[in-house]
């Protein structure tokens, strides 16, 4: 029992920590992207045009917060700080590896027939103002 309740606890800490640093603010922009999304496009070819951003952007941040729970109740059963940083690191990779995974083929098998979702991508800021200028200076040329 106790296992469950540090579990939720831990869970619910780490998911809304990543909900109020990168969920909510999640904007499409192809200059940066989280490496979680970099990953699951390069090893599982997903297109971001199929898919909505915020629901992936809320998947990941499941699927981490469960690998953290997950991986630090494991080593609160051991008594060597040293033994729990040694079996934390050796446990860490595998369990991320496996939960995205899961996550980059249920992906693959939602984009498959889904239809063209238009979300707008970002733009950095500098390429936006780059932009304005350069219209503004075509205007005042042809005056």
């Amino acid at each position: 029992m106790d296992f469950i309740i540090s579990f939720i606890v831990i869970f619910l800490l780490v998911y809304s920590l990543y909900y109020f640093f990168s969920v909510r603010k999640a904007r499409k922009n192809k200059n940066h992207l989280p490496a979680e999304v970099q990953y699951l496009i390069f090893k599982y070819q997903l297109d971001l045009s199929k898919v909505k951003y915020k629901k992936l952007m809320n998947s990941i941040a499941l699927v981490g917060s469960l690998d953290v729970a997950l991986v630090s109740n494991i080593i609160f059963y051991f008594d060597s700080v040293l033994l729990q940083i040694l079996v934390g690191i050796v446990l860490i990779i595998p369990v991320i590896l496996i939960s995205f995974s899961i996550l980059g083929k249920y992906y693959q098998k939602k984009m498959k027939g889904a239809p063209v979702i238009d979300e707008e991508v970002e733009e950095p800021k500098k390429k936006k103002v780059l932009k304005e200028k350069m219209k503004k200076e075509k205007g005042e040329r042809k005056k």
